[in-house]
């Protein structure tokens, strides 16, 4: 399936495809739960957790398979506002 973007500069992503999101927080316990959140049975592939030289950050690789740009984007934004999390890439 093939996602039509219209909006200039935007690539155009053939669907289904694989996606990454970085996730930034400040303890790995709220990294795993905003992921359980967002994705509930959905299949993810969590990366190793990297710490901050000071440990006040923590980051998680998290990629999955999307089906559509509404599934990709409903993914992020369920990150975004979880509890804990500081920045999601």
């Amino acid at each position: 399936m093939h996602d039509r973007d219209d909006r200039e500069g935007w690539p155009q992503m053939d669907y289904p495809c694989e996606w990454g999101y970085r996730v930034i927080a400040g303890q790995e316990s709220h990294i795993r739960l905003a992921v359980q959140q967002a994705f509930g049975g959905h299949p993810v592939r969590l990366g190793e957790v990297r710490r901050s030289t000071g440990g006040r950050w923590c980051s998680m690789s998290v990629d999955t398979t999307v089906q559509s740009d509404e599934e990709r984007l409903t993914f992020f934004e369920k990150l975004r506002h979880a509890a804990g999390i500081r920045l999601v890439l």
